[in-house]
């Protein structure tokens, strides 16, 4: 059985944990740490099965095989020379910090240069197994990217991604929750308002948002027709329509994921 260490427990890292031993057949031991020890407690207590280290030094007592590091940005650097004092060498490192390349995170490790490095962006809902996380490696070997794709099919659909690409993945997949669910809570305070009871309403538009992707994502023709075709001459979709037409929806939609993009590549 594989050990994997998540350092960093978030709302991300927690996330991740989570959908990983919703599984009872994950065939992983699964530990936690975080430099801020409440919240450490916290991710302990709220999820069983989840073990703890007390301190980075474990991470070569207890002989880890995957470091998943959910930390910011900032602190990967410092983290990862900090693990390069331990012997390390022929583990995976696996880091899902926005614009972090695994070439700089392969250049922090100075004593273990033979430690493997995957890139990985990852989303929330991770946590009900429905998340999409992206992969990209530059020597990590093929039986070390199955067992990772496999572990993180448990939290949602994994996609293999080459690194130029991974601002945009960012964007579209990591970024992207949030705008959705901003739309569904425009949608879901408008049908209140209305006098729909919250759960109801919840349900009704979680629904029709599922459903209208999925008939979209099978569409034989331009997803544009497709929304001709619903808007019938004079009929209440196509008034709702010209709004949105009106207000350049779709570019602001594209501004939102182009500011993220390079947000996440810089």
């Amino acid at each position: 059985m594989k050990k994997v260490l998540f350092i960093g427990l978030g709302h991300m890292g927690s996330a991740l944990i989570k959908g990983i031993l919703k599984n009872s057949n994950n065939n992983v031991e699964i530990f936690g740490y975080d430099a801020i020890k409440e919240t450490q407690q916290k991710a302990i207590k709220n999820m069983e099965g989840l073990k703890s280290l007390k301190k980075l030094s474990e991470i070569q007592d207890k002989n880890i095989d995957f470091i998943v590091i959910g930390t910011r940005p900032i602190d990967v650097e410092p983290l990862c020379k900090e693990i390069d004092e331990l012997d390390i060498n022929k583990k995976t490192i696996i880091c899902m910090a926005n614009a972090v390349t695994i070439d700089n995170i392969q250049n922090c490790f100075i004593n273990n240069k033979d430690v493997a490095v995957i890139r990985m962006m990852p989303n929330m809902n991770a946590s009900i197994q429905k998340s999409v996380t992206a992969l990209a490696s530059k020597n990590a070997s093929i039986e070390v990217m199955k067992f990772v794709t496999e572990m993180f099919q448990l939290c949602g659909l994994v996609e293999n991604v080459s690194e130029d690409k991974f601002g945009t993945l960012t964007a579209i997949s990591g970024c992207s929750p949030s705008y959705v669910i901003s739309f569904f809570k425009a949608m879901t305070d408008y049908a209140i308002k209305s006098g729909f009871e919250k759960e109801q309403a919840f349900r009704i538009i979680e629904q029709v948002i599922i459903g209208s992707a999925m008939n979209a994502s099978k569409s034989e023709v331009p997803l544009r027709t497709v929304v001709d075709q619903i808007c019938v001459p004079n009929g209440s979709t196509i008034e709702g329509q010209k709004i949105l037409d009106n207000k350049n929806f779709e570019q602001i939609v594209q501004e939102a994921l182009l500011a993220a993009d390079k947000k996440a590549t810089n």
